[in-house]
């Protein structure tokens, strides 16, 4: 993995992330790939989540974001494990830095792509 961040319960996101989904440290995976990531790299970034380690969410940076196989991909990986993977796309990034550098909450972006991601799981 690219980098791992100890969660500080700081602000709402943080402790949902912290006390909901039982993580103390969150995965950061980067991919500089000209293309949408695919499942295969999910499956991968998948592999450096432990339940017992306290470490069951990655947010997941990539250019161009993720296919459509691999959002399939990080549902299947809630649904079955309990363990969340965010796409972060560049476009992603720009906005949670104007958010920042407007003087609003970049945490509250975040929690809204947690938010839409858990409550558009499919069965």
């Amino acid at each position: 993995f690219d980098l791992i961040c100890r969660v500080l319960e700081q602000s709402t996101i943080w402790r949902f992330i912290s006390i909901n989904l039982d993580s103390r440290y969150i995965l950061f995976e980067f991919k500089n790939y000209s293309e949408q990531i695919g499942q295969d790299e999910i499956y991968s970034t998948e592999k450096y989540l432990y339940e017992k380690a306290k470490r069951k969410v990655c947010f997941l940076i990539s250019r161009k974001g993720a296919s459509a196989n691999a959002i399939a991909a990080c549902q299947g990986a809630m649904r079955e494990h309990g363990k969340l993977i965010l796409n972060f796309d560049e476009l992603m990034l720009i906005k949670l830095l104007n958010s920042k550098a407007n003087g609003d909450d970049p945490n509250d972006l975040v929690f809204d792509l947690v938010d839409k991601f858990l409550m558009e799981l499919p069965r």
